[in-house]
């Protein structure tokens, strides 16, 4: 055969966002014109973490659109998001989390000695966020509530360990959601050791993790821990707008697609380090999610609002707020017994 034949260059990856963006659009002409008249923000999808094997992936493909020629490395794509689903949802949930739903199928004593130690009220839906100090937890329960960290109802944040206490803050818009600012691990003051019982982190409805540039021997203690209890655990890697600026300022350039670029160098360098930390332990890669605790701050104020600029970009902050709700009200329904005797004796019914 001669050297002048052609071939079709087409990856499977470009067929897939061609596939993906028609079925897109018979998406958006079935449910009307809210969708292609909603505001959107721009997603990178990186192959790590929240989108790896998620229907979330899929959901965002099909209502969304690709913003960026090309395929970058370490991302699924950069696509334009409708918000429109994500009202939604959130009124949804609005209605989920109004009311408080008593939980008498799990172990009582427990509850009632996490009632007495922290006033945790039992009731009502209670997400615990810890990790090592300096990592920014409390600056991300702050963004999860839509307050930056100067609002006159946030946790207090700082350079130094600045949560001394357990303490736990009222969403202000999701009135049974309570948010839990936890001293950091491994300080004097808060050994590893007993930490997770001596705050009877095995009463909430989930444990966030949060970290920066490693996952921490103390983050894999926790995670096993919670696995006894059956709380699930998403970890959030955090301050990903300070490594991805970084990367820009290399680059001397601000467009989508440097940023694109930027988002794919970190989730590479996320894939070799981190992820790699949770394959070796058994944890759960589908809930790592790349966030920054300021970006997430904003994308909830605008949310509260409905107010939405063209230049939003995001990572995994709008996966991390539906699949958090999704799961903690998701979990009320199973009716999960402790043993008394043995905590780690578990029984659905």
């Amino acid at each position: 055969m001669g050297n002048n034949q052609s071939f079709d260059t087409e990856t499977a990856n470009e067929l897939y966002f061609k596939e993906s963006a028609k079925r897109g659009l018979q998406v958006a002409r079935a449910v009307g014109a809210s969708i292609l008249l909603s505001p959107v923000v721009i997603l990178a999808l990186p192959f790590v973490g929240a989108y790896e094997f998620s229907t979330a992936l899929e959901e965002e493909m099909l209502t969304g659109y690709k913003v960026v020629d090309g395929m970058i490395g370490g991302l699924f794509g950069v696509i334009a998001s409708p918000i429109a689903p994500l009202y939604c949802f959130l009124a949804s949930m609005q209605d989920i989390f109004n009311e408080p739903t008593t939980r008498q199928h799990i172990n009582q004593s427990y509850l009632r000695k996490a009632h007495g130690m922290l006033r945790l009220d039992v009731d009502a839906y209670n997400i615990v966020i810890t990790g090592c100090p300096g990592t920014g937890k409390s600056s991300l329960l702050n963004a999860l509530m839509g307050y930056k960290d100067n609002h006159t109802k946030a946790a207090a944040v700082g350079e130094v360990e600045t949560t001394l206490e357990p303490r736990g803050y009222k969403h202000p818009i999701l009135p049974t959601l309570h948010l839990w600012d936890m001293p950091g691990i491994g300080t004097p003051r808060h050994p590893l050791i007993n930490y997770f019982d001596n705050y009877f982190l095995g009463a909430f409805d989930a444990i966030l993790i949060v970290f920066d540039d490693r996952l921490m021997a103390s983050d894999v203690e926790i995670a096993r821990k919670a696995k006894i209890y059956d709380v699930p655990v998403f970890f959030i890697k955090n301050k990903a707008d300070l490594a991805i600026e970084k990367k820009l300022q290399r680059m001397k350039k601000k467009t989508t697609e440097a940023w694109a670029l930027a988002v794919s160098e970190l989730t590479t360098e996320i894939k070799s380090s981190i992820y790699k930390s949770m394959q070796q332990f058994g944890l759960d890669t589908n809930q790592l999610y790349i966030v920054s605790a300021n970006i997430l701050a904003n994308f909830v104020i605008r949310l509260q609002n409905q107010r939405f600029s063209s230049s939003e970009r995001l990572i995994h902050e709008k996966v991390l707020i539906t699949n958090l709700l999704n799961t903690i009200a998701d979990r009320r329904e199973n009716r999960t017994i402790y043993s008394d005797s043995d905590t780690s004796s578990i029984m659905y019914i």
